[in-house]
């Protein structure tokens, strides 16, 4: 049994730590990140039940709360639970670059197993209910456990080909493009975890974020938004989308989902044995 100590809280959060009754009927955690690695996992182990066994303590945060400062001191590793987190890094002229989003089912400051201080901010965009982990508890449980170790293995390089693709778009896409591809990742990330019509997204994030997500300003946002609202592709109003034209969409961006599903291979699923070797 891998157990996880109840510290006090470091983050400003009301602490909810949940009954055996009460963890095994929500799951909430579970049927989120679970949904996106369950390409990757055997899930048919106990995998589940590991999950549901370590995430007993969550924590209620409001909006615009700091989960993690910049330039602070790391403690705990973070799974959100619901809600929605901005990562950024502030600049000294009073700029800001958002580097991802993260949505149920993420986790967040993984870092806090490596690093004893972040380089970036992490800040509740909406009303947040995340997990929390102990760093020093989850490593050693890390280094115990194979099926936990996979699972964040997994994790991290999810969020590095996010990145990666961010690049791509910083870098090579014009503002039509980068607009319309964080549009479709965003849409893709929650269709893996279950939303129930891709077709009308709620996306709580402002165009002033989006300005700081692709690096544009909020007036060439605005722009390229009403753009593809006058060409029927999509609508954004009132931190809801509407994909209106969803091939379109994703022509226009280039955009090809299997950096975030990690196309599934069978033979490269933890749990199961590659087949054999064929001789030549």
């Amino acid at each position: 049994m891998i157990s996880f100590c109840r510290s006090r809280l470091r983050a400003e959060g009301r602490k909810v730590v949940l009954s055996e009754n009460e963890t095994r009927e929500l799951h909430v955690m579970s049927r989120a990140v679970l949904r996106k690695l369950g390409g990757f996992l055997d899930l048919s182990g106990g995998i589940i039940a590991l999950f549901d066994e370590i995430c007993r303590e969550r924590v209620e945060f409001p909006a615009q709360s700091m989960l993690v400062q910049q330039g602070g001191d790391y403690s705990d590793v973070w799974l959100l639970d619901s809600g929605w987190v901005t990562r950024s890094r502030h600049m000294e002229d009073g700029t800001r670059q958002i580097v991802n989003m993260a949505i149920p089912g993420d986790f967040i400051a993984l870092n806090a197993l490596l690093f004893a201080s972040s380089d970036f901010e992490l800040s509740a965009k909406t009303d947040v209910v995340a997990f929390r982990f102990d760093a020093g508890e989850l490593g050693r449980a890390l280094a115990v456990d194979p099926r936990l170790s996979a699972a964040l293995f997994w994790v991290n390089a999810h969020e590095e080909s996010m990145l990666a693709e961010r690049i791509v778009s910083l870098g090579r896409r014009s503002a039509r493009q980068r607009v319309a591809h964080v549009l479709c990742e965003f849409v893709a990330r929650l269709e893996i975890i279950g939303i129930e019509d891709p077709e009308r997204v709620a996306i709580p994030i402002s165009q002033t974020d989006f300005s700081d997500i692709l690096g544009i300003s909020l007036v060439h946002t605005n722009k390229t938004l009403r753009a593809l609202e006058r060409d029927n592709v999509i609508t954004f109003r009132n931190a809801v989308l509407m994909v209106l034209d969803r091939a379109r969409l994703e022509a226009e961006a280039g955009f090809e989902a299997g950096y975030l599903h990690f196309t599934r291979r069978t033979d490269r699923r933890v749990g199961h044995h590659a087949p054999p070797l064929r001789e030549v």
